[in-house]
C-alpha cells in the first residue's frame, strides 16, 4: 500500500471512532481534529462553522479552571506534565454532566509518535459504564423492599456524622424503631400484607429524612433507624411523636 493510500486508511479509521481525538503541539493549540470531537462541539453548543485551529485546548481547560472546575485544574497539570516529559501519558476521569444528562468520559493523552513536538489527546464516553456502577453501588446500600439504606449504609454513615458532629461540636439524634406482635401479623395477614405495611412505614421515616444529615434505615426485618444530625434532645423527641402518630394513621393492627 502507498504512503498515500495509507494516511488516507488511518484518516477514515480515525474519523470513524467514536471516541474525541485532538491533536495538539507543545503551546496547546490544536493542530487536527477526528469528526467526533467537532461533533461533540457542536451537541454543546459550539456553531458548525466554529474552527478548532484557533482553539488552544490549554487555555480553554485554564479558564474552566479558573471558573472552580476542579477536574479541569487536574488536566491542566496532567497534560503539563506530559508536554514537559515527565510523565509518558495522562489518565482522567471525570464528569461532563449536561442540563438534561449525566455523562463521564476518560481522558488520554500521550506523545503523538515520532512527533515530539505534538500530542494527542482523546476522550472516551464511559456513562454507560458509570450508570451501571451506581446503579451496582445503590443497590449495595440500600433495602430492596422499602429503598430505605440498608444495614451496612446505616452503620457507614452513623459513623461518619458522628465524626462530624465531634468536629463541629452539635448534637447528633439516633431514633429505632421496633414493629411489636410483627411476626404474628405476617402469619396472620401473609407475607404479601407484611411486605406492604413495612413499605409503609418506610414511607413515613422518609418524609423525616430531608436533609444531608438524616438517614432512614431498614435495619434487618421489622427494625428501623432514623439518624438524625444537628438535631438535640427535645427536636428528636418532637420527631419521635410526630413519627408515633404518623404510624398510628396508617391503622395497621398488629
Amino acid at each position: 500500500m502507498s504512503s498515500e493510500n495509507s494516511r488516507s486508511l488511518h484518516s477514515l479509521v480515525v474519523n470513524s471512532l467514536e471516541e474525541q481525538i485532538a491533536v495538539i503541539d507543545r503551546s496547546g493549540h490544536i493542530v487536527d481534529t477526528n469528526l467526533s470531537w467537532g461533533e461533540f462541539g457542536r451537541r454543546n453548543g459550539l456553531e458548525a462553522s466554529y474552527s478548532f485551529d484557533d482553539c488552544n485546548y490549554l487555555e480553554v481547560l485554564a479558564d474552566s479552571s479558573a471558573n472552580g472546575d476542579d477536574f479541569a485544574q487536574e488536566a491542566v497539570q496532567g497534560l503539563k506534565s506530559v508536554i514537559d516529559g515527565h510523565s509518558e501519558s495522562f489518565y482522567l476521569e471525570y464528569p461532563c454532566h449536561s442540563p438534561d444528562q449525566q455523562r463521564w468520559f476518560i481522558m488520554r493523552m500521550v506523545r503523538l509518535k515520532d512527533s515530539p513536538e505534538q500530542f494527542v489527546v482523546s476522550h472516551h464516553d464511559i456513562t454507560d459504564r458509570k450508570l451501571v456502577e451506581q446503579q451496582a453501588e445503590y443497590l449495595a446500600l440500600h433495602d430492596p423492599l422499602t429503598d430505605l439504606a440498608n444495614r451496612r449504609y446505616f452503620e457507614m454513615f452513623l459513623k461518619q456524622e458522628f465524626r462530624r458532629s465531634i468536629r463541629k461540636g452539635t448534637s447528633i439524634s439516633l431514633l429505632e424503631i421496633d414493629l411489636d406482635h410483627f411476626k404474628r401479623f405476617n402469619d396472620e395477614f401473609g407475607h404479601v400484607e407484611g411486605d406492604d405495611c413495612l413499605i409503609r412505614v418506610g414511607r413515613v421515616l422518609q418524609t423525616h429524612a430531608r436533609r444531608p444529615t438524616d438517614l432512614a434505615a431498614r435495619l434487618g426485618g421489622d427494625e428501623f433507624a432514623l439518624v438524625m444530625g444537628e438535631t438535640n434532645n427535645s427536636a428528636s423527641q418532637h420527631v419521635a411523636d410526630t413519627i408515633e402518630q404518623a404510624m398510628r394513621k396508617l391503622n395497621i393492627c398488629f
